[in-house]
Order: structure tokens, then C-alpha cells, then sequence
């Protein structure tokens, strides 16, 4: 078996150094730091973490809280990338990542703080106005927003920058001429205003659209709830004078190749098309399209190392972190001549 004293002779340091580097102190300098993360990796040596929760009195267990199944939220291929994303991170850190699914967020909240099963808290999935917000705030347990509410009373916040990816992706279409584009969105939840990320996305788009003098033509929230292929067909029969077809949703995004097909549409001939879609997806499934690929691995890092910086340093000041990815031109949005 492998000890913290053959890492230390490995990487040419003290068995102290090591345990500051398994412990995440800052006072190591960051290229002895990684030295030592190689030398563990390089001999295969792992964290015992129950040794190591008797000694910091800690649990070494980070956890996620995600909405509950009965909440009506439609199935998220995002949310699960996530989920390993975050797990990979947290263990990397030697933290094992507890999912927690709980239509009461608040009530689920409370038990982890006083059982005291989790070291830091994560709240995914998050509402424009969320409740859980404040309900961890109360719990005064380490927390990181994954996502951007109304208020994050002092909560630490990471998210993709939603923002600037409508912002991109508009631009796209203005630059290439055209003035008339419809919007396939992701469902929002009626209740407390819908999903920040689709909010968010949704509320950019318009006002970048109207900022460029083009229309984005945004149909009802009934037509949101429709499944992938019928939502695109509907969108585009409503609004046929449509050159462009922005995608936000990413079910229809993988849908859309199929769909056009069906309809006898040509991308980029007959119609201009652009997402907004997690890179995973739009790499593995090989989605022609032009976009702004959500890069969820570099988030879920973010989320992780701020969690972490969050336990160590409870009382620094709270960050907002957005990370954003350029737009990847596929060549699916041509040329508009004015008519």
C-alpha cells in the first residue's frame, strides 16, 4: 500500500507538505502543489477518508442538492453531465459528492446542516426566485450557487455566462443579414419565473435583438412544453417568414437534424440555424450547427474549486464567476440579402 511518505519522497518534500496539499492549504505554493498531485497520481495513492474526517473532524463529502422528481422539470441531459462532472472535481479535491433530490429544498437543506453530513453545499437547478437560497444561507453551511437567482444574499455564484452566449449568437445572425429569427426555448416553469439559465438566455436574446433592430420571434409558453420535434415544427409553421432558427433547448437540438429532415428543410439553404448546447453533446452527437458550447466541465470546475476556497476561507467575500466559451462557427448560418 501506498503511503502520504512514499508520495513525499517522490515529489522531493516533507510528509507535512503532502498533508497540506491532501488539506488544500493555501500556504503551498502552486508548483509544489502540483508536484506533489503528480507524484500521488504517478504511485496511485488515495486519500483514506475516514482518517482523514477522524483528524479535521470533517465528513469529506461535498453535497448537491438538485430539484426534487415531482417538481415537473423535464428530463435534463445538462443535469446529468453535471453530475459527473462535479463528482470527478470533487474527487480530485478527496471529496466524495452526495446527490440529494428533495421536492422540499428548504427542509432537505436543514437536515444536512444539522446532521451535519456534508462539509459544503451545492444548489443546482436553481429558480429566479429560489427559496432554498435563503435557506442556506440560514443553515450557514458553505454553499455555492450553481446558476444566477434574482438575490444570492451573499451566496458565492458560478454559471455558464448566458448572456454573452445570446449575445454572440444574435450578432451571428445580424452580421450575416438577417432580421427575422424564431426562438426554440427550453421549457420555464411558470413558478418563481422559470430556470435562471432559460430566463436569463431568453430575456439577452430579446434585448440584443431589439438593440440590433431585428426581430426574435419567441412563441408562448405553451408551445415550450411540446416534444422536441413537434415544438420545432410549430414554431416554424407559426412564424414562416423566419430565417433563422435559434435553439436554446437541448432535446430539440438533438431532435433538429431529424425534424428539418422530415420537413424537407435544407440547413443552411432553406433556413439558418444556431444553438446554444453543452459541448459534450453537441461533440458526441455530432450537431452541424453553429454555437456556443456550453463547456460544463470548465463550470463544474469553477463550481467545485469555489467550494472549496468557501470551506477553507468562510468569511472572505463572496464571488460571481460566469465562464463563457466563443461561438463555433459550423457554417450553418448564411448569407441574408435583404429583401
Amino acid at each position: 500500500m501506498v503511503t502520504i511518505n512514499d508520495v513525499a519522497r517522490e515529489a522531493g518534500v516533507s510528509k507535512t507538505t503532502v498533508s497540506y496539499v491532501i488539506s488544500h492549504n493555501p500556504r503551498i505554493p502552486h508548483d509544489t502543489q502540483e508536484r506533489v498531485r503528480r507524484a500521488m497520481k504517478k504511485l496511485g495513492y488515495s486519500v483514506n477518508h475516514t482518517a482523514r474526517a477522524l483528524s479535521t473532524s470533517k465528513t469529506m463529502t461535498l453535497g448537491l442538492l438538485v430539484s426534487g422528481q415531482n417538481d415537473g422539470m423535464p428530463l435534463s441531459l445538462t443535469r446529468g453531465a453535471y453530475l459527473c462532472e462535479l463528482s470527478k472535481f470533487a474527487r480530485q479535491h478527496g471529496y466524495d459528492l452526495l446527490l440529494i433530490s428533495n421536492p422540499d429544498g428548504v427542509q432537505a437543506i436543514r437536515e444536512l446542516a444539522s446532521a451535519r453530513k456534508v462539509d459544503g453545499l451545492i444548489l443546482m437547478d436553481l429558480q429566479r426566485n429560489d427559496v432554498r437560497v435563503a435557506a442556506a444561507v440560514e443553515s450557514k453551511l458553505p454553499t455555492v450557487l450553481l446558476g444566477v437567482p434574482s438575490d444570492s444574499l451573499g451566496l458565492d455564484v458560478v454559471d455558464t455566462d448566458f448572456e454573452r452566449a445570446a449575445h454572440e449568437l444574435i450578432r451571428r445572425f445580424v452580421n450575416q443579414g438577417h432580421r427575422d429569427i424564431a426562438l426554440v426555448h427550453t421549457s420555464e416553469s411558470p413558478k418563481d419565473d422559470g430556470a435562471n439559465y432559460a430566463v436569463r438566455f431568453r430575456q439577452a436574446a430579446l434585448t440584443e435583438a431589439r438593440a440590433a433592430g431585428i426581430t426574435l420571434r419567441v412563441p408562448p409558453m405553451d408551445v415550450w412544453d411540446l416534444n422536441p420535434a413537434e415544438h420545432i415544427r410549430t414554431v416554424l409553421n407559426r412564424f414562416p417568414t423566419a430565417s433563422g432558427l435559434l435553439i436554446d433547448d437541448d432535446n430539440a437540438v438533438i431532435a433538429a437534424p431529424q425534424a428539418l429532415l422530415e420537413l424537407g428543410i435544407h440547413v443552411p439553404e432553406d433556413l439558418s440555424v444556431a444553438v446554444v448546447v453543452p459541448d459534450v453533446i453537441h461533440q458526441r452527437m455530432r450537431i452541424p450547427y453553429t454555437a456556443v458550447n456550453i463547456n460544463l466541465s470548465a463550470v463544474a470546475e469553477e463550481t467545485i474549486d469555489t467550494l472549496i476556497r468557501r470551506i477553507s476561507k468562510p468569511d472572505s467575500p463572496s464571488v460571481t464567476r460566469l465562464v463563457s466559451q466563443p461561438l463555433n462557427d459550423c457554417g450553418s448560418i448564411i448569407r441574408r440579402d435583404a429583401p
